[in-house]
């Protein structure tokens, strides 16, 4: 089997063997070709006939202009996946394909990360054996009855999804919806909403929303994408945006008015707390309502040396009654060269400061 780094000039030409609805939303080209942009790669794998049978695209970036940084998790993208070309594809032709493509990417002058489903073991075996640490990350879904709706299909699809969540869920939704109203909101109103909010927290963004607004955008006009906004007497209070393919709805990205800390809601403004939840219950039953399963994860995130979950909103386990699924995992890989490069060059940067 033979593996090669696709021209930049043939990017797209990899998803040609592929429907679109059979990518994940996170690979299809409109997608990475957004998210990435120059930083867009593609490996592939092919089979002995020479027939392209696997694709992988990644980002990858050089830090300090010399040692390559490859990762899934730049610029709102998140989640990677293989990209099988062929359906009927034995588990054997599975592993040389994923072998070749792991042979590509840089070792000890390069940093890879990656965010990847594995439901058989293939694909973390192959990254194990690579050299790759595992880290799980556990996922939290919800999968769809099997009901057909026709008439009434939203009321329907929302009564099923309230008996699977907690009494107290039900009660948030209800009593915040009597309060406030959900309504779509704006690519670039959901950025400037987003925007503010860091703002006043003093907080950035740890990936551009320049990026992000064109995602939904571009996702919103496939029929890929939407942005929703709870609003309330005061305004918008909180805001959500949900990918989906032909297999699930993604929770992905979600920001809260900005309220001090010592701000506690009482009486009139307790539903303000229950916003995100809202949002949440109401992708599920866009999820129900077609039929897809709605994933979310915990996803870590390092901002200025420290680790974050900000997608932890997504998976509130005491009202949303999810299932935790356990495959999902991050595979990480530090070259030595590349560890030690920064390590001397922030080393060097933090010395010439301190005698200035």
């Amino acid at each position: 089997m033979a593996a090669t780094l696709v021209p930049k000039s043939s990017k797209r030409d990899w998803i040609a063997g592929a429907h679109p609805d059979e990518v994940s939303i996170f690979s299809q080209p409109w997608f990475v070709d957004i998210a990435y942009r120059k930083e867009h790669r593609v490996a592939k794998a092919f089979n002995r006939a020479g027939k392209l049978i696997c694709a992988f695209p990644y980002c990858q970036t050089n830090v300090l202009g010399i040692f390559p940084r490859i990762t899934s998790l730049d610029n709102w993208r998140r989640l990677s996946s293989f990209v099988f070309l062929d359906k009927h594809i034995s588990d054997e032709e599975k592993r040389g394909a994923i072998a070749d493509i792991i042979k590509q990417l840089p070792r000890s002058i390069g940093y890879c990360q990656f965010i990847l489903d594995d439901d058989s073991g293939i694909i973390r075996d192959a990254f194990i054996k690579a050299g790759f640490e595992c880290i799980k990350i556990p996922k939290y879904v919800r999968s769809p009855s099997k009901q057909n709706y026709e008439r009434d299909a939203y009321a329907q699809a929302r009564e099923k999804v309230l008996k699977t969540i907690s009494r107290d869920g039900r009660t948030r939704y209800r009593t915040a919806l009597e309060q406030a109203k959900i309504e779509d909101i704006s690519a670039s109103d959901f950025c400037k909403f987003y925007q503010s909010n860091l703002t006043s927290n003093g907080a950035q963004s740890y990936a551009p929303l320049s990026i992000a607004e064109a995602l939904i955008e571009n996702g919103v006009r496939r029929q890929k994408a939407f942005a929703l906004a709870v609003k309330d007497k005061d305004g918008i209070e909180a805001a959500a945006a949900f990918l989906f393919d032909s297999g699930a709805i993604y929770a992905w990205m979600a920001t809260r008015k900005y309220h001090p800390q010592s701000t506690k809601f009482r009486g009139d403004d307790k539903h303000k707390k229950y916003f995100i939840d809202i949002l949440v219950i109401e992708a599920m039953i866009f999820a129900e309502l077609h039929g897809l399963i709605y994933d979310a994860e915990i996803v870590p995130v390092e901002t200025d040396g420290a680790p974050r979950n900000p997608h932890k909103v997504f998976v509130n386990e005491k009202i949303l009654h999810l299932s935790k699924r356990e495959s999902r995992f991050l595979f990480q890989r530090v070259g030595w060269w590349y560890h030690g490069a920064r390590r001397f060059f922030y080393t060097a940067r933090d010395f010439c400061k301190a005698t200035g």
